[in-house]
């Protein structure tokens, strides 16, 4: 079985490397908020394709092979020329900041798989040229790309670093407002904090519970996002977007975009739950 799912894997990063050298005729829409684009390198085109819809963040799972960063789910898919530079910082700097229809920030998260220490010096050194295009702790821009980063990174090492480019996503014990400046987002495992999975209505505490964590984030000027959410049927993934995106402090991530935009345009006007 692990046999056949490298093989499938890497199949899949041949059939989606020959697709990602078409790039699509881009067109800047509206910001869209709370839409995160999960593991949005096996789109047809990266990046690409949630731009077009106007989502304001994308993530990137980056391994560190020699001293290039590429982009892929697991070591069997990478390819040498899949790298953080030609999908995602190549282009942007292409776009020149016209992102969307207004100024809005990208949120660009930056998933470590390997070697944080390591990557996060190679990292570093990418993103020193493409200072321009970023929005960092020491030089906030508005409409600028704002590169977060998630998994395995080595928090101390980065946060004790004064020229430091990123910010990161930290933990739910993280939504602190002394922590905000450094870590504007938060994440937690679905299942590991609810026991709902999309069918029938949400229980009352486990309503009231994520009403809270809102809460905490509005005051603290943070996001929440949480991965593993339901997804054994359309039905239940789409009834658990529409209760995250009850609270505008969550990030609501997801594989199937336009399907997420779909709940996004219906549910604007709703009002959060009392």
């Amino acid at each position: 079985m692990l046999m056949i799912k490298t093989i499938a894997s890497a199949l899949l990063g041949i059939v989606l490397t020959a697709a990602h050298a078409q790039t699509p005729r881009f067109q800047p829409a509206p910001p869209l908020e709370q839409g995160h684009s999960h593991n949005d390198y096996w789109r047809t085109h990266p990046l690409f394709d949630a731009l077009q819809l106007g989502f304001k963040s994308v993530e990137a799972d980056v391994f560190l092979i020699d001293s290039t960063l590429q982009v892929g789910h697991e070591r069997a898919a990478l390819r040498p020329d899949q790298t953080l530079q030609s999908l995602y910082l190549d282009p942007l700097r292409q776009l020149n900041g016209h992102y969307y229809t207004k100024p809005a920030e990208l949120w660009l998260y930056v998933d470590f798989k390997n070697d944080g220490p390591a990557t996060y010096a190679q990292l570093h050194k990418v993103l020193s040229r493409y200072r321009e295009l970023l929005s960092t702790p020491g030089k906030p821009r508005a409409g600028g790309v704002r590169v977060i980063l998630t998994g395995g990174y080595p928090r101390q090492q980065i946060l004790a670093d004064p020229n430091r480019l990123v910010f990161l996503d930290g933990q739910l014990t993280d939504l602190q407002p002394s922590l905000a400046a450094n870590i504007p987002a938060v994440n937690g495992n679905w299942k590991k904090t609810f026991r709902w999975d999309g069918v029938g209505s949400m229980p009352a505490a486990e309503a009231a519970r994520l009403r809270q964590l809102n809460d905490q984030a509005v005051r603290t000027g943070q996001k929440v996002r949480f991965w593993d959410l339901p997804a054994a049927s359309a039905a239940q993934r789409q009834a658990v977007w529409r209760e995250l995106l009850r609270y505008p402090a969550l990030l609501v991530g997801a594989d199937e975009l336009t399907e997420l935009k779909q709940v996004i345009d219906a549910q604007k006007g709703a009002a959060p739950r009392k």
